[in-house]
């Protein structure tokens, strides 16, 4: 997540008088389309609140998983599959023209992708609904707004900057708790079923550890700033496209890298933070620091695969 955010933000900064009047020109288009979402909703703060809220991050979670489902499921388009970080593990997950042993392991992975799946959808409807409602109902009595004027692109931006450090503080504390030996083996260890991690498995994850270590942290930060329910979309979307990306198992050109995600998957321990701000100072990242993967933690703009320009 944690990439996708410094892109963002960075990416803001550098061209903030373009996006700034972009905002603007537009303005009329993004009124008048959340305007209209509340009205499907009925103009109702709890219906658009909690049930669009709902639709709109499972719609998130399948639409940027699609492409790596496929991907990971048969392999193909295969000139994808040199971009992948841990290169003998779920290549593909459920491919029928691997060798005799890998499709022994094959029929386990379907087992277990579909176990993943499951749970995902119980996590994204189930789980999600207390704790969306518990949210708005904060929200309310916050008393952010749910309709009328959209924010300024200005006050989205600060909104935005300080979810981001809202977040990295409530999950890098959260996270490190899960891994607390007492707390891991009868929580966290679900989610770290998957050593090589796959985009699907972003909210695969006990029921509470869903709700305490992936739904608080980002929800906090809207209820600090007071924010308008359409920038706190606005924030959904970023960091579910971000976690997908964190946990889906590629480096590819052009994205931001997930090397510091795949790595805490691989090792167990390092990279708890989603910025690595509270990493940096308390000092859990210094094995990452130390390996090949930390070189390879950036935004490559090369075609050449990361694992080929820093080889083991």
């Amino acid at each position: 997540m944690g990439a996708w955010s410094c892109l963002l933000l960075s990416g803001i900064e550098g061209s903030k008088g373009f996006l700034h009047q972009l905002y603007a020109t537009s303005g009329n288009f993004w009124q008048n389309l959340w305007d209209s979402v509340y009205k499907l909703f009925g103009k109702n703060d709890f219906a658009v609140g909690v049930i669009g809220s709902i639709l709109f991050t499972n719609c998130v979670i399948w639409g940027a998983n699609a492409i790596f489902l496929v991907l990971d499921t048969t392999g193909k388009p295969g000139f994808l599959m040199k971009y992948k970080v841990q290169m003998e593990k779920n290549v593909p997950v459920l491919s029928a023209i691997l060798s005799t042993l890998c499709k022994k392991l094959s029929k386990v992975d379907r087992k277990k992708l579909k176990k993943a799946v499951k749970l995902v959808l119980f996590n994204g409807f189930v789980v999600a609904f207390p704790m969306t409602l518990l949210g708005i109902y904060t929200m309310k009595l916050r008393g952010c707004a749910f309709s009328g004027d959209l924010p300024t692109f200005t006050r989205v931006v600060v909104d935005i900057i300080m979810f981001s450090l809202v977040e990295e503080f409530g999950f890098y504390y959260s996270h490190r708790l899960m891994h607390h030996p007492i707390v891991y083996k009868y929580i966290h260890k679900i989610h770290h079923e998957w050593t090589a991690p796959i985009g699907i498995i972003c909210i695969y994850a006990h029921p509470l550890e869903h709700c305490l270590v992936n739904m608080m942290p980002v929800i906090l930060g809207p209820i600090i700033m007071g924010s308008h329910l359409s920038t706190t979309w606005m924030w959904y979307f970023i960091t579910l496209v971000s976690t997908t990306i964190s946990h889906c198992g590629y480096h590819f050109p052009f994205l931001p890298s997930q090397e510091a995600h795949d790595f805490h998957h691989q090792m167990f321990i390092n990279c708890f933070g989603v910025l690595g701000i509270l990493d940096r100072l308390h000092g859990t990242d210094k094995i990452f620091r130390a390996s090949k993967a930390y070189k390879r933690d950036k935004i490559s703009l090369s075609l050449t695969p990361m694992s080929q320009q820093y080889p083991d």
